[in-house]
């Protein structure tokens, strides 16, 4: 499965592949002054250009497990205590569609630092662990 790591800057998005360790990088017009992902569209447009230029498809995409991607997307700007949940649900919303169905459970953070591959990978592997766990059942009221 590959893994690409989504840096989200205002009006600016960089996506990298763990993998293969090719890195692209884009501009497009898709923040304001009060919010990171203003234009979801022109957003989701220019992440997925940037995933198909790191991850391109192939013929046998649609073989289960085959072209799979696990994908961290990073707000690394305009995040001041931290994302809302509107906010944190725009950029799932975005990197879904821009994957094209491709990854399943994206995952989000925001934070001012770059994470290094070993930090993505491990991010990710605590995301899916906690989303594989059975639900503790004993909080439900009967």
């Amino acid at each position: 499965m590959t893994v690409l790591y989504a840096q989200i800057y205002q009006n600016r998005m960089v996506v990298r592949n763990l993998e293969t360790r090719q890195q692209v990088s884009g501009n497009y017009i898709f923040s304001n002054t009060r919010i990171i992902i203003a234009d979801f569209f022109a957003a989701q447009g220019l992440l997925g250009q940037l995933i198909e230029q790191t991850a391109p498809r192939s013929i046998w995409h649609r073989l289960p497990g085959v072209g799979n991607l696990q994908i961290l997307t990073h707000a690394l700007e305009m995040n001041e205590g931290g994302l809302s949940p509107v906010e944190e649900r725009a950029l799932l919303e975005m990197t879904f569609g821009a994957s094209r169905g491709r990854c399943k459970y994206p995952k989000v953070i925001a934070d001012e630092s770059l994470l290094t591959d070993d930090q993505v990978i491990a991010a990710l592997k605590r995301q899916h662990e906690s989303s594989t766990r059975p639900a503790n059942r004993s909080n439900i009221i009967n």
